[in-house]
């Protein structure tokens, strides 16, 4: 290991990000024919519950295939890794943009326009956007944690000067370059093979088995490279 410290080590992959020859998970589409695009129809409300999912409209676009709802999971509706409260397919909108059903074309285009003709209904629900709510409803993801040593309300009550406030910290998403994507194909064995800008493989193996009704032996994940995660992609 000498020699090391002080010297500019190069990025393996330096050569093939800087002259464009580097290939990621949404460039290897264009190696199979017979590929579907998948585009998502997206629930306007922060909350409501499902009421009606007409698909007819959809498949009378050219390049449209299927269109997938619920009816359509072989196994589990849900893809939460832990909490098993993330579905697939829900029947509850818990957010702005939240898909409800997937458009299945030859094209992106293609589905982009079948999914702007599938009719959904929604009965709206009360939504709680901002932290003062949610502390307010108690609508937290789990109980709140925490660890306790001597007496700090005793502490605080005899202590000389004491300081009392508010502060708001602002979130911030993680900024990678390359989106989230995956490619997924089936052999004439049955097993399933799916290409993953992921972090974490062996948790979309289980989550892609849980759904599908297949034993995880079946389903092999990889990751090519990813354009940045940073905790984003698992």
């Amino acid at each position: 290991m000498s020699g090391i410290v002080g010297r500019a080590v190069p990025h393996e992959s330096a050569q093939e990000h800087v002259t464009g020859r580097a290939l990621y998970t949404d460039d290897l589409g264009v190696r199979w024919t017979n590929l579907l695009h998948a585009y998502p129809v997206q629930a306007p409300h922060a909350h409501a519950r499902v009421t009606r999912l007409e698909i007819a409209g959809a498949l009378e676009v050219a390049g449209v295939v299927r269109v997938l709802t619920a009816a359509d999971v072989l196994g589990e509706n849900d893809t939460g890794p832990s909490r098993h409260d993330e579905p697939l397919f829900p029947s509850e909108v818990m957010f702005h943009g939240m898909w409800v059903a997937w458009v299945l074309a030859d094209s992106e285009e293609a589905a982009r326009l079948g999914a702007a003709r599938v009719v959904a209904e929604y009965e709206p629900l009360p939504a709680v956007v901002t932290l003062e709510e949610a502390i307010a409803a108690r609508s937290f993801h789990t109980e709140p944690a925490g660890v306790h040593r001597g007496d700090a309300e005793g502490a605080l009550r005899t202590a000389t000067h004491t300081l009392e406030g508010e502060f708001f910290v602002g979130g911030q998403e993680h900024f990678y370059l390359e989106t989230q994507a995956a490619l997924a194909l089936v052999d004439e064995s049955g097993q399933l093979l799916v290409h993953s800008s992921t972090q974490h493989p062996t948790e979309t193996q289980e989550v892609v088995a849980r759904v599908c009704a297949l034993e995880k032996s079946r389903v092999t994940v990889q990751c090519l490279r990813m354009g940045g995660g940073f905790g984003g992609k698992e």
